[in-house]
Order: structure tokens, then sequence, then C-alpha cells
């Protein structure tokens, strides 16, 4: 990190600098959008690296600059650039400030997650703007329904979704980062019992409002449940001592009878039971990769590496 003893002409320079860096390599990236068959698939990891390393080696100059800097460069590819470069600099820029207070652990991809899936979600408008696209109406169809009945769990399924994107690029960007050496240890304690049981009763309150005030909200807290399950259900396979693994059953048990309880008010027909265990399997799937292969393994020149191990 940049060191705030040097006078402060200095440090607006250094800001800028980290900023121009950024750019510049996003200008490239956009560039190679034209050249590059399916460069777009390359945006989504590359992207949010580059924006990471700006939140994480810059200060909120340096953010601010590289934001609307990207906003600007956007229009070198407008399609590309509105609706994939620069929402995955909003992305990537959230996850580095991110890192900074829970480094790779499971609120980070939580918070990552929801901030890929508020983006996303807001880019429909404009795409059906422009384009006439209606894309509710087409992922309905891949079902065989109509816009109206697929709604309500339209917001479940661009959670499937916006997960396996959050995914691909939290396992990626954040162990080439690690290697960089700019995710370090934290004394704030992540797996925090009270954190999880907070986690529930947020959860809970949501598909409360949900219930009562729109079905859609409903089904993304119970999306988020099925989460947050999944990733119980690795720690308690992980090999910690005893009292850990009893603590940890505890929680996932506290967690199951809150999902059990939500689902229940629910009146779920065969396309929604069909797509919440697939939604169930998939972030099982995907959470046993980053138990597998967690980022901090790799850190080098770091003490007590056990410590931090999520």
């Amino acid at each position: 990190m940049l060191k705030d003893k040097r006078n402060p002409a200095t440090r607006v320079s250094s800001q800028i600098t980290i900023a121009a860096i950024g750019l510049a390599l996003g200008i490239i990236l956009l560039s190679l959008t034209y050249l590059i068959p399916f460069m777009d698939i390359f945006i989504i990891i590359l992207v949010p690296f580059v924006s990471a390393l700006v939140s994480l080696k810059g200060d909120y100059r340096a953010q601010l600059l590289f934001f609307f800097g990207s906003v600007a460069i956007s229009f070198i590819s407008w399609q590309e650039g509105i609706f994939q470069y620069l929402p995955n600099v909003i992305i990537g820029l959230i996850f580095g400030n991110v890192i900074k207070v829970f480094s790779t652990s499971f609120l980070t991809y939580l918070v990552t997650l929801t901030v890929s899936l508020l983006v996303e979600s807001v880019l429909i408008y404009p795409i059906n703007f422009l384009f006439s696209v209606d894309m509710i109406s087409i992922y309905a169809t891949l079902f065989g329904l109509t816009k109206e009945v697929f709604m309500p769990i339209f917001p479940l399924f661009y959670l499937l979704l916006s997960s396996i994107q959050t995914m691909i690029m939290f396992i990626i960007v954040s162990n080439e980062l690690s290697k960089l050496g700019y995710i370090k240890q934290l004394k704030f304690n992540c797996d925090s019992v009270w954190i999880y049981l907070g986690l529930d009763v947020f959860f809970a309150a949501l598909f409360i409002i949900g219930y009562y005030l729109g079905d859609w909200l409903g089904y993304l807290a119970l999306g988020y449940s099925l989460l947050f399950l999944g990733y119980q259900m690795f720690k308690i396979l992980l090999p910690y001592d005893k009292t850990n693994t009893i603590i940890m059953s505890v929680v996932f048990a506290a967690s199951a009878i809150n999902f059990a309880v939500c689902i229940s008010f629910l009146d779920i027909d065969e396309i929604y039971l069909g797509l919440v265990p697939g939604l169930m399997s998939m972030q099982a799937t995907s959470l046993l990769m980053m138990k597998l292969h967690p980022p901090v393994q790799k850190f080098k020149n770091q003490k007590n590496i056990d410590a931090i191990k999520r």
C-alpha cells in the first residue's frame, strides 16, 4: 500500500498514476474485444482483477478516477463497454474493498455476489430499452412459462447465474491477488458463530418481508439460505477440532430449520422444486471447489497460514 509519509502533492500524483495504469489496461482489454473472438468471456476475470488491484493499491481518489475514467472509455466499444466492461469494473472495485475487511472469506463472496446480482439485474432494463430484448421473457420460455408466471422465481434464477460467474471470478482473482501479496491475514474472525446466526436471522427476516410484500423477495431469500447451507455443510466436513465441529453442526442445524420453516410457507410447483435443488447442488459443488482450492493456501512469507483458512 502507498505510504502516507509522502507530501500531499506526491500522494495525489501517485493516486492519479494508479488510476491511469488501470485505465490503460482497461483500454487494452476493450480494444481486444474487436480483435479476439470470445474476448467477452475473459472480461469477467481480467477486468475485476485490474479493478481490485486499483482498489487495493490506491485510495478512494484513485478508485473514483478509475471509475469515472472507465465510464468514459466504455464508449470505445459501447456495447461491450456498457454491458460487460463497466459492470465488471464495479464488481472488481467492490471485491477489492471488501477483501480489505473480510479477506477471502465467505462474507467476501456473499457481498460480491450480491453486488453482481444487483448490477446484472439493473442491466436488464437498458438492454430492453436499447435492443427491444426482454431477457425475462427469454428466460421464461426456457422453462415453458409465461413472463407473469416466471417473474416470482426470476430473482432466484438470476442468483444462480450470478453465483456461477462470481464464483469463477472469486477463485481466480483472489488466487492471483494472494500470489502478489495483496491479501493479508486479518484479526477479524469471519467464522464467528454470531455472524452465522446473524445471517440466519437476516435471511429469515428477508423471507418474511418478501412473503408479505412480494414472492420474488421470498424466493431470493430462499436462494441465499441454500447458498449459506451449502457453505456450512462443507465447514462441518473440514478437519476442525471436535469443539468447532460441534459448534458448526449446531449452527448448520439452526440454518436448516430456518430454511425448512421458510419453504413450508411457499406454494411451490414442479418448476420451483426442480430449480431449487439445482441451485443447491450448484452452490455445493462451487463452494466445495473453493474449499479444495482456497486462495490462502497460496500465501507466501506469511506466518500462521492455518489460522486464516476458511
